[in-house]
């Protein structure tokens, strides 16, 4: 197969990876692709409130603005904003902000006798893109007891990687990669695409495998790419794709 390498490519997708996230607080922030939370693919996100501790929810890695937020149960749960968030029947003296965070809190709420207790609510936000393209998000929030498994939730901007790319091209385009000596089996990063490509197999979407690796979506693309433009050349393993 004829084709051009440009290692200089690779090396830039190196530098922007930057440093891995540190994942040895992962109990304190979970991703969720902005695909799933807005109905695209899988099922709606889940977002845990425990008692005495709140949870953010963060659309700060989308670099999107929240417009509207409805909660189905405000007896339950209380909202606050990293700005101000004006109602739709806005008061005269409440100016808006861009608030891009929601902290949600857990809040004891009122028993009926005779009524069932619901264990948990919706949480709707509509948010709005800097080309002012308005996404709407759902995400059921339910009750936990005891210590808080994280603290924030982070929403990914969808996967820049084409929908035909798999794990399996990155596999290959790393073993390319490799054979070129433009990454060693020993260096931190290999181990971190080594963690992307387990975690995608356990079922993960490549986003949210990305960030909990510790490694860049353009440097997954890159690989991707290399290896989708490889897959006419004899398979480098069993299970590569």
């Amino acid at each position: 197969m004829n084709r051009r390498w440009i290692p200089w490519m690779f090396v830039g997708a190196l530098v922007f990876s930057g440093l891995p996230m540190p994942f040895a607080q992962a109990q304190s922030v979970v991703a969720i692709s902005a695909d799933r939370a807005q109905g695209l693919i899988g099922v709606t996100p889940i977002v845990h409130l425990w008692p005495g501790y709140g949870t953010n929810l963060s659309f700060l890695p989308t670099h999107e603005h929240i417009v509207q937020v409805w909660i189905d149960d405000p007896a339950r749960v209380a909202l606050d904003f990293d700005e101000p968030l004006c109602p739709a029947v806005a008061e005269s003296d409440c100016v808006s902000g861009n608030p891009s965070v929601i902290h949600l809190r857990r809040i004891q709420g009122l028993d009926f006798e005779h009524l069932p207790s619901a264990s948990g609510t919706l949480l709707t936000v509509i948010t709005e893109a800097t080309n002012g393209e308005r996404h709407l998000y759902e995400f059921r929030i339910e009750f936990g007891d005891g210590d808080p498994d994280y603290h924030t939730v982070a929403v990914q901007p969808s996967s820049p990687i084409h929908s035909l790319f798999g794990p399996g091209d990155v596999r290959r385009g790393l073993a390319m990669a490799a054979s070129r000596d433009l990454i060693r089996p020993k260096q931190d990063l290999w181990q971190r695409l080594q963690n992307f490509l387990e975690l995608t197999q356990q079922g993960l979407e490549i986003p949210v495998a990305a960030e909990q690796a510790g490694v860049s979506q353009e440097l997954i693309t890159q690989l991707a790419e290399w290896g989708a433009r490889a897959r006419d050349d004899p398979p480098l393993t069993s299970s590569d794709r």
